[in-house]
C-alpha cells in the first residue's frame, strides 16, 4: 500500500475571493461538485453554467488537464471523475485536483480505487472530518493508502469495471423500455375494456 501523495500531487480548488458569475465570451468553465457524473459509464464532467474569460492567462496554471482526477472533498460522498480531453476549466469550491506524478499508476485505476465502496466507506468514516459538512483535507487525501499492482493488473481491473458500468447502463435502459412496454399494454387493455362496458 502506497500513500496517494507518493504517486500524485493533490491541489485544492481555485480560490475565488468573491461570488462568481458567468462572463460574456467566457472560455474557461468553473467545474463544480454538481458537474461530476460518476454514474455515467465513463464518468463525465458537465461544463456547468459559469464560464469565465481567461484574460491575460490568469487561470492558465490552474486549468485541469486530461487525465487529472477531480475529487469531491465536501459532503457525505467523495466521488472521483477523470478529466477528459474536451474539458477546459478550473476546479471550483469543494473539489481537489489529483494529478499523477508516477507512470506506475493508471488514472482509470486510481479513479476505480477511490470510487470503490470500500474506499468510499473508509474516506467517509475514517478520513473526512466535521459533522455538518464532512471534509477531506488535501493532507489527509495525500496520506490515503492505495494498492499499486502491476500495470497489466490495473488494465484488467479497469476493463472489468468499464464492462460492469456498461452493463448497468444497458440494464437501466432495458428496465425503462420494459416499463414503457408494460405501461402501454396495460393502458390499451384498460381502454378496450372500458369501451366494452
Amino acid at each position: 500500500m502506497t500513500p496517494l501523495g507518493d504517486v500524485a500531487s493533490v491541489s485544492t480548488a481555485y480560490a475565488f475571493r468573491k461570488k462568481i458569475d458567468s462572463e460574456k465570451d467566457g472560455d474557461v468553465a468553473v467545474i463544480q461538485m454538481r458537474d461530476l457524473d460518476v454514474d455515467n459509464a465513463e464518468g463525465a464532467i458537465g461544463t456547468g453554467a459559469i464560464r469565465l474569460r481567461n484574460d491575460g492567462g490568469r487561470y492558465g496554471r490552474y486549468l485541469v488537464r486530461e487525465g487529472d482526477l477531480l475529487f469531491q472533498s465536501r459532503g457525505s460522498r467523495h466521488p472521483v471523475v477523470i478529466v477528459r480531453a474536451d474539458v477546459r476549466g478550473v476546479a471550483g469550491s469543494g473539489l481537489h485536483v489529483i494529478r499523477l506524478t508516477s507512470g506506475a499508476v493508471l488514472p482509470e485505476y486510481l479513479a476505480w480505487w477511490l470510487n470503490h465502496p470500500v474506499s468510499q466507506s473508509k474516506l467517509a468514516k475514517d478520513v473526512a472530518r466535521g459533522t455538518y459538512i464532512p471534509f477531506v483535507s488535501k493532507r489527509d487525501l495525500e496520506a490515503f493508502l492505495v494498492p499499486i499492482p502491476a500495470a497489466e493488473v490495473q488494465s484488467q481491473i479497469v476493463a472489468i469495471d468499464r464492462l460492469r458500468r456498461r452493463e448497468r447502463e444497458l440494464r437501466g435502459r432495458l428496465d425503462a423500455l420494459t416499463q414503457q412496454l408494460v405501461d402501454g399494454a396495460t393502458f390499451t387493455a384498460a381502454a378496450r375494456n372500458n369501451s366494452r362496458s
